[in-house]
Order: structure tokens, then sequence, then C-alpha cells
């Protein structure tokens, strides 16, 4: 994990685009480089390098950074221009549509650019699809997948849409998965197809969608910043005794007060202990999309006490999982643990096939026990325990 950044001067250059302060000076030892691939790596290049036009850095930073800011505000603009086209194409077709993840975040940032998002999220009350799939050709879209719980869309010259038509995936856990089937959006006053989520249910699926990626990959910090922000700004609004019981139902309650913890004392200029500093890192090692890696350190870590870490590292685990973990990928054997070894083979050769799943396989090989273990500790304390559908 990377311990060598400043993480002090990361949240005063936060804190300085989210105007709560000034800096004056870059911090004695950070490198100008190194900081511009870790902002590029979490999707944070506006929040974290504007601060720096402002500072006495080497002009050739400073005119790259400028170059890659106006880049980002030109992405910004377009992609809010996407989401008002389709937006009104949607309501004027009477297609029930809800804006999602960082279309609603980009809103309640200072300025729209510093909340950057790769894609457009939006959910689609629609359950054929067919409707909204024609109306995306019509915007000039090209259908180029679906997948799991959404259509992808793409656009020239870049824009990517994620149209969903299912709040969660019940692959990864069904709690939540459950608590999303019922439709929780109400029509947003003066439109006739624009749903909304309460503020409490949107920083829960937040908070969700966060968790899935936590469990799944890991996760980059970009979300503490999000969490604050978002707490912030509806600090006089929310109802927190709402907002604890749906958490609750959701099995979130651990991992939401671990991550909140973390953004306001980070944030917040207070010090860090010891397990605050062990999610910091992961999730700065992690970035804007974790590594493959982490799935298999999320799910050890909810096996026996008495199984061998060592077993991850080595690749064994990989081949050979306990049949805990075989369940949920395999739910046949609920019913029928002596296909195991059947369903051992079956996972071994898309192992040595697939190339995904090669790349983590050889970077399983790569961590050192310390690491590894350290990372299933992490993974235990976040309190997640996700249980897939058996359908």
């Amino acid at each position: 994990m990377n311990n060598t950044i400043n993480i002090d001067f990361l949240r005063d250059l936060i804190l300085s685009s989210l105007e709560k302060e000034e800096i004056k000076s870059v911090y004695e030892g950070v490198n100008i480089e190194d900081l511009c691939k870790l902002a590029s790596l979490h999707q944070m290049e506006y929040i974290l390098l504007e601060p720096l036009t402002k500072l006495d850095i080497d002009e050739k930073y400073k005119k790259l950074i400028k170059a890659r800011l106006a880049t980002d505000t030109f992405i910004d603009l377009g992609q809010r221009q996407q989401v008002k086209n389709i937006s009104n194409n949607l309501e004027n077709y009477s297609v029930d549509y809800m804006l999602m993840k960082g279309s609603i975040l980009k809103e309640i940032y200072p300025k729209s650019v510093l909340r950057q998002m790769g894609d457009i999220d939006l959910m689609i009350y629609d359950q054929t699809m067919n409707r909204s799939r024609e109306l995306f050709k019509f915007m000039g879209y090209e259908l180029i997948d679906s997948v799991k719980i959404h259509d992808v869309y793409k656009k020239e010259p870049h824009w990517i849409v994620e149209a969903h038509w299912a709040l969660f995936d019940k692959n990864v856990d069904k709690k939540i998965y459950d608590y999303y089937q019922v439709k929780r959006a109400t029509l947003k006053e003066g439109t006739k197809a624009c749903y909304q989520l309460s503020i409490e249910d949107f920083y829960v699926y937040m908070i969700a969608h966060m968790a899935k990626h936590f469990y799944e990959n890991g996760c980059g910090i970009r979300n503490l910043v999000d969490i604050y922000v978002y707490l912030e700004h509806f600090k006089n609004k929310l109802d927190y005794e709402k907002l604890e019981t749906e958490l609750e139902v959701c099995g979130l309650s651990s991992f939401e007060f671990q991550s909140r913890r973390l953004a306001y004392d980070w944030l917040e200029k207070k010090e860090l202990d010891s397990l605050e500093k062990s999610l910091f890192y992961f999730m700065l090692d992690c970035g804007v999309y974790g590594k493959g890696e982490n799935g298999f350190f999320s799910q050890f870590a909810k096996q026996e006490e008495n199984q061998d870490i060592a077993k991850v590292v080595k690749g064994k685990w990989f081949f050979f999982p306990p049949i805990s973990y075989m369940k949920e990928f395999y739910p046949k054997l609920n019913k029928h643990p002596e296909l195991l070894p059947y369903y051992w083979l079956v996972r071994g050769a898309k192992g040595l096939t697939h190339k995904e799943s090669r790349k983590r396989r050889i970077e399983l090989t790569r961590v050192d026990t310390t690491k590894a273990k350290t990372i299933v500790d992490l993974y235990k304390n976040m309190g997640l325990d996700f249980t897939r559908t058996d359908e």
C-alpha cells in the first residue's frame, strides 16, 4: 500500500478546492509528478490539482496541469449537457427515469467539475427497456453491451451512459437487493417522468454502491470526499434516525460508520488511529476502480479463523477455496456439496483461460503475507457480510 504520499497535503488540496481554506505553498518532499498520477488514478484531477496552479511549482507541471483542467472542464460541460438532453427526451416521451451517482453529486459540490465521473448513470423504470433503447438510439447513442443490471451506451466523441434496470445487483447482496426492489423514488415536483430518492435513501444507496465496490475490488478516496460533501450539504435536513434504521436494514451500519469516521477525521484534521490509517492507505492504493485480487481477501475474511493466509498469497486458495466461498458462486452446492470437486475443476479452467482471472491470480502471488493479513483484518473490521441470492 502506498504510504509515501503526504495525506495531509492531499487533504489541504481538497479543502482548498471545497473553499474551506487556502494553501500557501507545496509541502516539503511532495513530488508533483506522483501527485498528478495519483489524481488521475482516483479521477480527482480537478479537486487535487487546481489549487497547485496558484502555487510556486515548476512551470512545466503548471502548464500540463492547466491543460488537464481545461480538458476536465470541457468534459464536465459536455456531460452536464448530455444529462440535460437525455432528461428532456425521457421526460418528453414519458419514460420514467432517475439520475444516479455522479450526476446528482456534481450538483452539491461547490463547482460541478470538482466531482468527476467516468460515465452517466441513470435508472430506467421500464421492464423491457425497449422504449428507452429506441430513445437512446434516436439521441445518437449506440448500445454496446448489456451487463449485470444495466445497458451500456456510447456516443462519440466519448460519452458513456449506463442505463440501469435495477438499483442493486442481486448477485452481490440479497439484503440490499431486496431493499431496493421496493420503488423508493418519488416523482420530482414539476415533472412527469423524473424520479428522485429522498436525501436519506440517496445516501444509503451511495454507501451501498461504495460498499459493493469495496467488497468486490476495493474503492478509492473520492468516496470519502463524497461522504463529507454530502453530509455537510444536508446536515440540517437529514433524518438521522431514519438513516440509522435504513443502514441497519441493509447491513451497512459498520461500514458506513468506519467510512464516515475516516472521512471526517481526515478532512477535519484529527489524528487517525491505526484502523483509519490502514483503511486510508488501502483505499489510496486501490484507485477509483480497485484491484481484482481484493475480492479474494474480502471472501477470505469471512472464513474461519484457522484458515491459512499463505494459501491466498501463494495462489492455492484461488483453485481450491473452501465450500463456504464456492457456494456463493455455484449455488447448487447448497443442496449438493458432493459436487465441490467438479466445481473446483470448473473454476480452475476459468482461472487458467480467462484473462482477468489469470491476472488476479498472478497479482495474488505478489502480495506479501503481512500486507495480505492487514487487508483481511481491514475487511473484517468493516463489517460487510454480503450474501448473494440463491436464484
